[in-house]
């Protein structure tokens, strides 16, 4: 791997785990009895009519604060409505979100300072080839996913594409830096690629990025599992973020491979934990989208590198 520059000083805090598996909240009438998620994940949250009067006070105290600035407003009032169901005490409730908003926003995975990152890309040479994936890479190692694919990053669109036909539009969500893999993506695919995440840092950063490099691509500012959202591509991509959307509601990733228009959707699990031990939870999550896969009548694909596993779900 290579070393991170001065320019990419990690910001010093520890690295905990993962953030505890759950998922998105299924339109419940759209799963078969079989796939059925749990009721948590199935319920609505209130309409904003009905809200408490802690509830509407915790959502603007929270979006207006400088802490969570970066974060989109539907990720924290989605939080605060479904923490809300819990408690009407406005202190007690804020302290419960700002629990959650921790492991969901996941800051402190990004080991990097985001300004220092930015300030390192004005002055990127990002006009050769080679010169740039050198770039690309120590920007990469600062974050702690995007990191664990460095060793496999040569042979990881080439194993991702040869799960799937050949796209023409790439839908990456919860993307974070994986939109600095793009130069490898292009190596094997001309597919226009759209990042969605619901921290405008990423967004940012990303966006910065492919104006100099990919015109054609994008990212967006989006909070995709809120009810209602629709991402449309030929391609969507869920890389190592499924197992993470449990940790906002059980049953969220299946809900949202379910619902999302894209003629295949590429799931990924890392294979080791962040303590190094194996990913015991990978095997469940991936009987859960063979499962949904069975009932829907869709086939499926898996492969395997080193550091991550990839499920394709074929949709027709």
């Amino acid at each position: 791997m290579t070393s991170t520059p001065p320019d990419l000083v990690p910001a010093g805090e520890p690295v905990p785990a993962y953030p505890p598996e759950s998922a998105s909240p299924p339109d419940s009438a759209a799963l078969p009895e079989s796939a059925a998620l749990p009721e948590s994940a199935a319920a609505a949250p209130s309409s904003p009519a009905a809200e408490s009067p802690a509830v509407q006070k915790v959502i603007a105290r929270l979006t207006a604060a400088a802490k969570y600035r970066d974060v989109h407003p539907e990720t924290i009032a989605d939080l605060v409505r479904r923490e809300g169901r819990a408690t009407r005490d406005a202190a007690e409730l804020e302290r419960r979100v700002r629990a959650r908003l921790h492991k969901v926003a996941a800051l402190h995975l990004l080991t990097a300072r985001p300004a220092a990152l930015r300030k390192a890309l004005d002055r990127a040479d990002l006009d050769d080839p080679r010169s740039r994936r050198d770039w690309c890479r120590q920007v990469l190692a600062g974050h702690f996913s995007t990191a664990e694919r460095l060793p496999d990053l040569d042979t990881f669109y080439p194993t991702l594409f040869g799960l799937v036909p050949p796209p023409e539009t790439v839908a990456d969500i919860a993307c974070a830096l994986n939109p600095f893999t793009v130069p490898w993506l292009r190596e094997v695919s001309d597919a226009r690629y759209v990042g969605y995440d619901f921290n405008a840092t990423f967004v940012e950063l990303g966006n910065a990025f492919l104006a100099r490099t990919h015109p054609d691509c994008e990212i967006r500012h989006e909070e995709v599992l809120t009810d209602g959202h629709r991402v449309s591509a030929d391609l969507g991509l869920l890389l190592k973020t499924y197992h993470c959307m449990e940790g906002r509601r059980p049953g969220a990733g299946l809900a949202l491979v379910d619902r999302l228009a894209c003629r295949h959707v590429v799931v990924s699990f890392p294979t080791r934990a962040m303590n190094g031990r194996a990913a015991v939870f990978v095997p469940r999550h991936v009987e859960e989208l063979a499962e949904l896969a069975r009932d829907r009548g869709w086939s499926w694909s898996r492969a395997t590198l080193a550091s991550e596993d990839l499920v394709a779900i074929h949709k027709g």
